[in-house]
């Protein structure tokens, strides 16, 4: 049996216990809302009970999928980058943000000063 085809039976299994769950509390919500005593709810069958054994994972990779790991991380080490460049770089930036809006606020407290003395 295929590993989608067991897949599909464990969720149909589920849906199963799950609507004989909600088809039992509404006979018990209409019992209550009737005036009569409800009936009490029988326990949850266990889980190996309901359900059949979950697939197992697959163990074997593929040679193709390999073969596309190393190629990734190939790539991923051409443009890697030293941790300590990293950090240096968003520092510096941080404070040429910094600076540069500073900057723009104060040209932009000088702009409206100098219309204002015009006026």
């Amino acid at each position: 049996m295929s590993v989608r085809l067991q897949e599909l039976l464990r969720q149909k299994a589920l849906l199963a216990e799950q609507a004989a769950w909600l088809e039992r509390e509404i006979t018990a919500e209409q019992a209550k809302a009737a005036g009569g005593p409800a009936e009490p709810l029988p326990a949850p069958l266990p889980f190996s009970a309901t359900m059949p054994a979950p697939a197992a994972p697959v163990a074997a990779v593929s040679a193709g999928a390999a073969a596309a790991d190393a190629e990734a991380e190939a790539i991923i080490a051409q443009y890697r980058q030293a941790d300590g460049s990293h950090r240096q770089r968003v520092k510096w930036g941080c404070i040429l943000y910094t600076v540069a809006g500073a900057a723009l606020v104060l040209l932009g407290f000088v702009v409206i000063y100098v219309l204002a003395r015009r006026r």
